[in-house]
């Protein structure tokens, strides 16, 4: 048996063989193992030929693992996408059709900050929920229902200055 005409393109399959990457992230991968920028390039065309490479297919495993695990923001996975070399348009697509819906998933993170921070105010719930990556409107709305179904918070919270 020959060796393969380029050893970036082994190396890349044995690399997707053990963990997904985008194409930027195995490019990343590739040159950091000295393969020559064009080696990397042809093997990165070919991975996505034959499909073992795709950027929609790895946001969307992404996302419903993060989804899976933790109540997270969009904007906190659009983040983390971009990071990992995800376009912005595949990102923003995979994330507008993402099964779960935000305020269910804002709802979850509060329940569990009320539960693990009994004594914390509404400002201080709203940035811990910002921090999650959750945006300022579905924040405030949800924060919004609370006060009318909780004696918790008392009446008279500017929710303007909050979200």
């Amino acid at each position: 048996m020959q060796p393969p005409a380029n050893p970036a393109l082994a190396a890349a399959v044995k690399l997707l063989a053990e963990k997904r990457y985008t194409k930027v992230g195995l490019a990343e991968k590739l040159r950091s193992r000295g393969y020559a920028p064009d080696s990397v390039q042809a093997a990165i065309g070919e991975c996505e030929r034959r499909r073992f490479l795709d950027d929609r297919t790895f946001a969307q495993l992404y996302v419903k693992s993060q989804l899976d695990r933790k109540s997270v923001g969009r904007l906190r996975l659009q983040e983390a996408l971009l990071r990992q070399g995800v376009s912005e348009e595949i990102a923003s697509e995979v994330l507008s059709h993402s099964d779960s819906d935000e305020d269910t998933r804002i709802d979850l993170a509060l329940d569990k900050l009320l539960v693990m921070r009994p004594h914390e105010g509404y400002a201080k719930i709203a940035g811990r929920l910002e921090r999650l990556g959750f945006g300022a409107p579905g924040i405030a709305r949800a924060l919004r229902r609370r006060a009318s179904a909780s004696d918790r918070f008392p009446d008279g919270i500017d929710f303007e200055e909050i979200g």
